[in-house]
């Protein structure tokens, strides 16, 4: 049997799933959705689809990686080979969630150069969206490339 890295403590472990669970989603894009949207009532169907759809999931995962000691994708294979690319969607998910918070953590940097000299003029709503983000007027009209977003991509 291959030795394989396994978590230092029990503690750990959670910290990471709790972190992973969570995410800069729910801290700050929720809030404002739930505010926007009638507040509370947008908590009923949220902690349904936790409830009912995340958690079991999550035990899933973590219970069939435990059980066939490997990734989502070679625990599935293992459990039933015709099934491993369902074990994929969760490795392609990540690579998404990267890239987002990459461009994330750009605009952090690139706001935070800014900031010395405030860069962003009188009205940093009107920056971050004409100038920083060069918004176009449609989904339809691809603009350019924002270049001090994707500099900052690269270096993170």
């Amino acid at each position: 049997m291959e030795n394989r890295e396994e978590w230092g403590s029990k503690i750990g472990f959670i910290l990471a799933a709790i972190g992973s669970a969570v995410g800069l989603g729910n801290i700050w894009r929720f809030p404002y959705i739930a505010y926007e949207n009638g507040g509370g009532a947008f908590l009923i169907p949220y902690f349904f689809a936790i409830f009912t759809a995340g958690i079991p999931l999550l035990i899933l995962e973590y219970s069939m990686g435990h059980k066939y000691r490997g990734s989502t994708p070679l625990a599935i294979a293992r459990a039933s080979k015709k099934w491993e690319w369902i074990g994929w969607w969760p490795t392609i998910t990540s690579a998404f969630i990267v890239a987002y918070y990459s461009v994330i953590i750009s605009w952090a940097m690139n706001y935070f150069v800014l900031s010395f000299k405030q860069g962003w003029g009188s009205d940093s709503n009107i920056f971050f969206h004409n100038d920083f983000l060069n918004l176009s007027n449609s989904p339809f009209e691809l603009g350019g490339v924002v270049w001090y977003i994707f500099l900052g991509v690269i270096a993170i």
